[in-house]
């Protein structure tokens, strides 16, 4: 990836170091100012169903993934709330300004689409033009704009348009939908595409070392994504089949969005996602090198995007290198095993251990006199005081070097450390400490060379077929219970019986430092005109994480475009620039210690902020598939509240922190959140469950 940077270039998300709270220790348990009366539930007239998958449907983690945080509940711009559920039955919300009581108006249902066997369906989705209107989208590959009715004790809605893709009925995703003016509106539209997915080629086959297994053939990914951009009139139409979208332009990424604007001044999209969007038919060297002096990420040769192609390979696909090395564990011991020339003498070999680091180094005067060897002078170990993932020890670890490991006419054998571990019974994830460099500092916007040694790390452990096989024998047990007996609720009455953190003694500071998911932030300028936009993605090759985006508002105010991206154990509120030309959010706010407390959480489904004052993560028990008689016994799981100080209180120690049930047994799995504005200045969140509405009046 080759840096072309204009002069004082910085990160997309630089700090202000006045906003940041040092100080801060802890969050500290409080009740509702509501008390019992913060949690109300009213039950649906129907249930909410998602829609039913085909038999033999195949889905990719990152569709299945998206499902799983797809929230099912959208605002609208006059206090109301709409959902749609699998059978396209379309209810709006109403939400009484003083009590919070809400009324439920069955609007109307969607038609049905032509049979389309064999796909699989999107969910639907709804968003709003302006107080009445509406587009909304059936997962079948149809979209209708639809007209509230308010004049009547009854809401009703009226499709006044339909439209579908011209090309064929494939499922869509609605991501977004702004109106440009009194006559149209530009929409985001993603469809999923199954490529032809075809093993890589193989290179020289690793050694089969006697302490690992077969091995296993890379396969690329056989799924993407196409983000596309139509537009359609806002006017009544009187054809009586549905319209065909005209698709203006189309970009292609490896993962839905997971945060989506409209900057309307400036005509731009901006799409957060694990990975950056390129454009399918125009992606090469002219078009990347035209968006260099934004301070982009060039990508080279070997990295362009194609049609068809998978992870910018070209035509003649590299084979795949093969790992370095092979490792397997057991309570007390760490086995590493290095293939090398069979003919090297054992005075070319230095191998040195100490409590946490390793060093080994294998002459390559062996390797240059045997040319029949596979392994390369190039790929023989060199590990110079390489720190390990954990302490060892040094005075009983040992080596071997097996000449005739893979028979007496193989020309290589088996280099083995057999490494003793100091905490006997802590299972490594990896043999060496990684040593990549931070991202959250915006001196890595500069070019950084990349230490060699990095190919040592993230290499899985290879585990054997028996080993393999009772891992898979207890999650089937694991799954049947969970199957069977639901998810039992624990005796504090919080959440399900799967814990949602390590405690005590099992604290893993590590994994528990994790939080967030990976935010590439990709700009589509120009997204507005006619032709191809202009893609700028300033940095994406650097990995920040997003912690939540604003929650789904119920208000007539333009919608909250801030998200909260994690900085050390900290989140860090941003908002988008507002000037062309700049790509530099600014920080507005800090939750403390939000990165530290959300890693504890395992099983969130949602998680918000609204505004400065409140970051909400809502966890859930998983959707487990089947008929939903089989789940009478899932609740909507909780919510859990972090008050950040009052802004400007950057000497704080102490947050306010909330636990709150949603739902009760038999409420079903959490669907979708928002929120509205109340009387009084008060907003109350809204809980969509299978069988329930709540509503929780914690935000006073």
């Amino acid at each position: 990836m080759a840096r072309i940077a204009p002069p004082g270039d910085t990160l997309s998300f630089p700090t202000t170091p006045s906003l940041l709270n040092p100080h801060f220790e802890s969050y500290k348990l409080a009740s509702p100012p509501q008390g019992d009366d913060a949690v109300t539930t009213f039950p649906l007239s129907r249930a909410f169903k998602t829609p039913a998958l085909p038999d033999h449907a195949r889905m990719s983690y990152n569709e299945v993934s998206d499902r799983a945080r797809f929230n099912h509940l959208q605002p609208g711009k006059e206090g109301d709330v709409l959902f749609v559920d699998g059978e396209g039955v379309v209810t709006a919300v109403q939400v009484d300004k003083v009590t919070a009581q809400p009324i439920f108006h069955t609007l109307l249902r969607l038609p049905s689409p032509p049979s389309s066997s064999g796909l699989v369906p999107e969910y639907p989705a709804a968003l709003p033009f302006a107080a009445s209107l509406w587009v909304i989208t059936d997962g079948q590959g149809s979209l209708h704009l639809v007209r509230i009715d308010r004049s009547k004790a009854q809401w009703t809605g009226e499709i006044q348009a339909s439209f579908r893709l011209e090309q064929d009925a494939t499922p869509f995703r609605l991501h977004a939908a702004e109106q440009l003016n009194d006559e149209e509106a530009i929409l985001l539209l993603s469809v999923v595409i199954k490529e032809v997915g075809k093993p890589a080629p193989q290179a020289a086959p690793a050694p089969s070392t006697s302490v690992g297994s077969t091995a296993r053939r890379l396969i690329p990914s056989t799924t993407s994504f196409h983000y596309l951009s139509t537009r359609i009139p806002l006017r009544p139409s009187e054809a009586s089949s549905p319209q065909a979208l005209p698709v203006d332009w189309r970009l292609k990424g490896h993962d839905l969005p997971s945060y989506v604007s409209f900057d309307a001044a400036a005509g731009r999209f901006i799409v957060g996602s694990t990975s950056r969007l390129v454009q399918i038919d125009a992606g090469d060297q002219k078009d990347a090198a035209g968006e260099a002096g934004e301070g982009e990420d060039v990508p080279m040769a070997d990295e362009v995007e194609s049609s068809g192609q998978v992870g910018g390979q070209a035509g003649g696909t590299a084979a795949p290198k093969p790992p370095l090395f092979s490792w397997i564990q057991d309570k007390d011991s760490v086995t590493v095993a290095f293939p090398i020339p069979s003919d090297t003498p054992t005075s070319s070999i230095r191998i040195t251990f100490s409590r946490q680091f390793v060093s080994l180094h294998v002459a390559s005067a062996a390797a240059a006199l045997a040319s029949s060897c596979p392994v390369s002078a190039a790929a023989l170990p060199h590990v110079s005081h390489k720190k390990l993932w954990d302490d060892i020890l040094p005075h009983q670890s040992v080596w071997t070097f097996d000449r005739e490991a893979e028979g007496r006419n193989s020309s290589y054998g088996l280099l083995t450390l057999h490494l003793e571990k100091e905490n006997a019974g802590t299972r490594w994830s990896d043999v060496f400490a990684s040593t990549k460099v931070p991202t959250d500092d915006p001196s890595s916007a500069k070019i950084v060379e990349i230490d060699p040694q990095q190919e040592y790390e993230d290499i899985q452990e290879t585990l054997d077929r028996s080993e393999l096989a009772a891992i898979t024998e207890r999650m089937e047990q694991w799954a049947q219970g969970i199957m069977k007996g639901g998810l039992g609720h624990s005796e504090e009455g919080f959440g399900s019986g799967i814990p949602t953190s390590l405690m005590g003694d099992e604290i893993d500071v590590e994994v528990d430092a994790e939080s967030g998911r990976p935010f590439v932030v990709t700009w589509i300028e120009e997204a507005a005109k006619a032709g191809t936009p202009r893609i700028v993605c300033p940095h994406p090759s650097v990995s920040y994480s997003l912690l939540s985006t604003a929650i789904p508002l119920a208000s007539s105010a333009p919608v909250d475009p801030t998200v909260t991206i994690k900085h050390d154990v900290d989140g860090l509120l941003f908002a988008p620039p507002s000037a062309l030309g700049t790509y530099r959010w600014s920080h507005q706010s800090t939750f403390p210690a939000l990165a530290f407390v959300l890693a504890t959480k395992r099983d969130t489904r949602f998680i918000y902020h609204y505004s400065t004052r409140v970051c909400l993560a809502f966890d859930a028990p998983a959707l487990l598939p089947g008929p939903q008689t089989t789940r009478h016994g899932l609740s909507g799981g909780n919510v859990f509240a972090y008050f950040a100080p009052p802004l400007g209180r950057t000497r704080e120690t102490k947050g306010t922190q909330m636990v709150v049930r949603v739902g009760g047994p038999g409420s079903g799995a959490l669907m979708g959140v928002a929120a509205v504005e109340l009387d009084g200045g008060e907003t109350a969140v809204l809980a969509l469950c299978e069988r329930e509405l709540v509503v929780l009046r914690i935000l006073s």
